[in-house]
């Protein structure tokens, strides 16, 4: 995450030609399917590193049968092509089903499925049953 974080600023202290509406591969399947792919409104590659620094981005990740199995939407981030994970300096939100999370400051992998939110965490989701006092720390039970 640290990496990540510095390799952000570095990205954004050197852009100088970034694309518009682009899409670029994460990770593929062994037929060659694409398994995740990013969607930036303005991105940029950086061929020495491997990063991939863009704006206006949405993550996707497939399931087998080739629909979207979860995204990640967010107003910036850089991308690690090699270990397929990323830090968004901005705001994000992460559906997942009928869950949802959002964040400012998050570190994902794509490869390990899995997204870690540093500030104003927010988590909504549908279908759950579970009981809230069994499952938190309720003030006053014992």
């Amino acid at each position: 995450m640290l990496r990540l974080r510095k390799a952000f600023a570095q990205c954004v202290a050197h852009l100088d030609s970034p694309a518009e509406n682009v899409v670029f591969p994460l990770e593929t399947l062994p037929d060659g399917t694409v398994k995740s792919r990013l969607m930036a409104r303005r991105a940029q590659m950086f061929m020495d590193s491997g990063l991939i620094w863009g704006e206006g981005i949405r993550v996707e990740q497939y399931g087998k049968d080739g629909k979207v199995d979860s995204f990640l939407e967010a107003e910036n981030c850089v991308v690690d092509r090699k270990t397929k994970t990323g830090w968004v300096d901005g705001d994000a939100v992460m559906t997942y089903g009928k869950s949802t999370v959002k964040g400012r400051g998050v570190h994902f992998s794509v490869d390990r499925e899995f997204i870690k939110i540093f500030s104003k965490s927010e988590i909504r989701t549908a279908g759950l049953k579970i009981d809230p006092a069994k499952t938190f720390d309720v003030e006053g039970r014992k």
